[in-house]
């Protein structure tokens, strides 16, 4: 064999290694199909104790020893083949909210390592590493590739891909109380005994099931040399269907499904200068294109009734609490003999078929198809120049200039209405819009060291933002029936008439509309750092920021300038008693003279407190308490202030301990405990919804009298109760999180792990709505977990796991005052009261009117680990 010979075939070999790594990574694209949890209540605290229970730890086994070096390289590879077997009961939509792990076969995880023996060299590459996890039907894939080649390249590349489903039923739904319905007619002002119901909303108008997939790679050229390269690109495509709720569709609201599919696309090159040891300079060019292809449809489950030759048609008004639909949504002179007068006429007939859809009058108002779509594409490229020194003694330096001109357009909107809506048989809107957004920044930082225990830092942020847009939305082209007798309907055959514009909200003429945003931030941070002893630090920090903000139209009246000035300061305390005990203290306090929305904070209290001790080498206790107190009393509602300051108050607090105790290599245990609580406040008015079948929250004043907003009269009004108030609006969410676990390994072959976790919610809420539950404000969500792995011999574990997940909501909840009118002589009584008409939180179950969502299931997943 010749040494080409030679030479082809060992380069040969590496690159179907390179190949063979690389295909952990294509596999991402070609994996299965469940649900991310995306948990309603808190699991597990963040960075509350600095030790908490092992999440369900795989238990690690003596490795296997390397694969015979081959062609210079040492070679290890794993896999982790198994499966799960799940076992579900209660609200299935929960469960694939929260956990969606199914039964079937799975990759657990994978690995490829091959690595260059001391000594030799290689062309093509020196290391590469490869892993995979997750495919094959889970939630989550992950794949990552990386290799070098010496001084010459580094690669590295990940994909991940993560599906998300989620369905709390309570979140939007608008509570229909059982027995709504739609008389198919009335004869002598009687309804008829046949009616088509107003089915109760069980899912949530805002659930989804989408999947995001993500690719990021980087190469660097010459990583060692004073002159070297990076090159980038990430994609991140976000796709899958959704519902929309509350969309004005022709005469009624419709609950709309929207398919999504909104993907970025992200290239980076640059090229980092380091003329200097300690000093480097860096210019990046980022260019991200944006696609959205997302578009409207209705959600099939809105199609309730049907034409005379078979369409579906949707009524519409999906969420209404009391009497969805009604005589005035026919054009009564085109009804012939179905309408008499008031008191006799028919809207609905039975179907033709048993099962069926009943039939609607044609000269009813319904929708047949809707179509909305807005592609939407933006180019955002942005230079950036970065650098960063520490060559001068007692200096360092670090910065960053950016520039970006972004520009936004809608080419082609698209709106379509079919169906019948008085005289209108269809409706189309067409248009474009473009945004540019103009952005320059900085940051600069200096850090002096101006003795050898005091350092001072100044840190300066800017930022410029202008952005112009404008939309030109056409007239809408409205095609209609002839407005005489008897031809107002959705079958008229003969031809259609041009219509009068159709004009949408914000846009009643067709005019183009021009809009303006602007914001202008400049931060400064000034630091003093003192090291008062060798075992403790005391740091200063005062910060001044105005930030302004210009919104509407750019000029004139309709513009908004809206300027914030805050200033604060910082001081933290780091403190080491002992060698084997740290604490470290922040205290926190900013002032702003002003607040652009009514929660932004005026004034901002932030303390923070962490402390660790090793009891033992092998034992350690820790500790944290975090609080974040923020506050506005400024009268920017938008409104006329008439109900008072909003007095808005929200405060984020949490306190943590945890102990970890691994005395030996044969048994370790954790311990943990978190109390957090969450708080948001604001005065308000609002609607109570009271109907005389219908039951409104309601509240009195001192005296006892209706507690009537101000602005009621205001507004002109003196007998109308629409607003009630004004009142504080609240949520309230104290949580407790406990977690345990143990692991044990009575020898070098078998070792185990048990624990439980509790996350406890004891919660509660201003009901606005007299219907209203407090659902995921009072539960319990518990994960016990066992877990074994035995080394049958080296390189070859059996592993099996168990887990448990349940999810439970607590007793009756709801308003605790209600009333059925709206009148100023409104009687007020407690919402269990025998004398209302019609269900309340406090008389319904805890699920509210919605579907139960309380959940159990057991999870075994068993898989063998084998190394080679």
């Amino acid at each position: 064999m010749t040494k080409i010979d030679c030479f082809i075939r060992l380069h040969k070999d590496q690159a179907r290694r390179v190949l063979l790594a690389g295909l952990l990574m294509s596999a991402g694209s070609a994996s299965g199909q469940t649900v991310v949890p995306n948990p309603l209540t808190p699991v597990a605290p963040p960075a509350a104790a600095a030790s908490t229970a092992p999440d369900s730890p795989s238990p690690a086994a003596p490795a296997a020893p390397e694969q015979a070096p081959g062609n210079g390289y040492a070679i290890h590879q794993t896999a982790d083949l198994g499966g799960h077997i799940a076992g579900v009961s209660g609200s299935g939509a929960m469960y694939d909210t929260l956990v969606n792990l199914h039964s079937g076969p799975r990759i657990l995880g994978q690995t490829f390592t091959m690595h260059a023996l001391p000594g030799s060299k290689h062309f093509l590459v020196d290391s590469l590493s490869a892993s995979g996890s997750g495919f094959g039907g889970d939630p989550i894939n992950f794949a990552r590739l990386s290799f070098f080649k010496g001084k010459l390249y580094e690669f590295s590349g990940t994909f991940r891909r993560d599906r998300q489903y989620f369905d709390y039923d309570l979140l939007a739904n608008p509570s229909i109380p059982s027995g709504i319905s739609t008389p198919y007619g009335m004869v002598a002002g009687v309804p008829t005994a046949a009616s088509l119901a107003q089915p109760q909303v069980n899912q949530s108008p805002v659930m989804f099931n989408t999947v995001r997939r993500m690719t990021d790679t980087t190469l660097t050229l010459l990583p060692l040399s004073k002159i070297s390269f990076r090159l980038g690109y990430s994609q991140n495509i976000f796709q899958g269907p959704s519902l929309s709720p509350g969309y004005l569709i022709g005469k009624s609201d419709l609950l709309l499904r929207e398919y999504q599919r909104n993907s970025t696309d992200d290239f980076t090159a640059a090229m980092i200068w380091k003329p200097l040891q300690l000093t480097s300079f860096t210019f990046e060019e980022q260019v991200d294109h944006y696609k959205a292809d997302s578009y409207f449809t209705i959600a099939p489950g809105q199609f309730n009734v049907q034409e005379a030759d078979g369409t579906p048609a949707a009524l519409g008004n999906w969420d209404a609490t009391a009497s969805p639909y009604s005589i005035a949504s026919c054009n009564t002179a085109s009804m012939g003999g179905a309408y008499t007068n008031a008191t006799n006429y028919t809207l609905l007939s039975a179907p033709q078929t048993a099962g069926g859809l009943p039939i609607i009058h044609p000269a009813c108002d319904v929708t047949t198809s809707y179509l909305r779509s807005q592609p939407t594409r933006v180019l955002l490229p942005t230079e950036m120049l970065r650098f960063q020194s520490s060559s001068i003694k007692k200096l360092a330096l670090n910065g960053d200039l950016r520039y970006t001109i972004a520009n936004s357009n809608l080419a082609n909107y698209y709106e379509n209405f079919q169906g019948l809506d008085g005289a209108i048989r269809n409706y189309t809107l067409t248009g474009n819009a473009s945004v540019q957004r103009r952005m320059v920044s900085s940051d600069l930082g200096i850090t002096w060291q101006a003795a050898k225990t005091i350092a001072l830092s100044e840190q300066l942020d800017f930022s410029n933002v202008h952005q112009p847009g404008s939309a030109n939305i056409t007239p809408g082209i409205t095609q209609n029936a002839p407005v005489t007798a008897g031809n107002e309907t959705i079958s008229y055959a003969g031809p259609l008439v041009a219509g009068a514009a159709y004009s949408i909200e914000g846009n009643p003429t067709g005019v183009p509309l021009y809009g303006y945003f602007g914001q202008k931030f400049l931060t400064n941070n000034a630091t003093v750092s003192w090291d008062a002893s060798s075992r403790a630090t005391l740091t200063f920090t005062y910060r001044y920021k105005t930030h302004s903000i210009v919104q509407g139209a750019g000029s004139g009246a309709s513009s908004l300038l809206v300027t914030v000035e805050e200033n604060g300061g910082i001081f933290n305390v780091a403190f080491r008693p002992t060698a084997k005990w740290k604490m470290n203290g922040t205290v926190e306090m900013l002032y702003a003279d002003n607040a652009l929305t009514p929660i932004g904070p005026r004034q901002t209290k932030h303390y923070r407190f962490h402390t660790l001790y090793r009891l033992r080498p092998w034992a350690t206790l820790s500790g944290a308490f975090n609080d974040l107190e923020r506050h506005n009393n400024t009268f920017n509602t938008g409104v006329t202030p008439i109900d008072g300051p909003l007095q808005h108050v929200d405060h984020t607090r949490n306190v943590g301990v945890g102990l970890s105790v691994a005395p030996n290599e044969h048994y370790g245990f954790e311990i943990s405990y978190d109390y957090s609580d969450v708080y948001i406040s604001s005065n308000i008015c609002y609607l109570n919804g009271a109907t005389t079948t219908l039951p409104g929250a309601a509240s009195t004043t001192s005296s006892g009298a209706p507690n009537i907003c101000p602005g009621v009269f205001v507004r002109g009004s003196t007998t109308v109760l629409s607003d009630w108030g004004p009142t504080k609006d609240f949520m309230d969410a104290p949580t407790q999180f406990a977690s345990v676990g143990i692991t044990y390994s009575p020898n070098k072959k078998v070792r185990t792990a048990a624990g439980y976790r509790i996350s406890a919610v004891s919660g509660n809420q201003f009901f606005a709505n007299a219907q209203q539950v407090n659902g995921s404000l009072q539960s319990a969500y518990q994960s016990p977990y066992l877990n074994l792995a035995w080394t049958v011999h080296p390189g070859l574990i059996w592993k099996a796991e168990y887990n448990y997940y349940g999810y439970g909501e607590g007793g009756p909840s709801g308003a605790p005052f209600c009333s059925n009118s709206t009148s100023v002589t409104s009687v007020v009584v407690p919402c269990n009261s025998p004398t209302l008409t019609g269900p309340t939180g406090l008389t319904e179950p805890s699920s509210g009117l919605s579907a139960p969502r309380n959940v159990h299931a057991n999870i075994v997943t068993l898989s063998m680990h084998y190394e080679f």
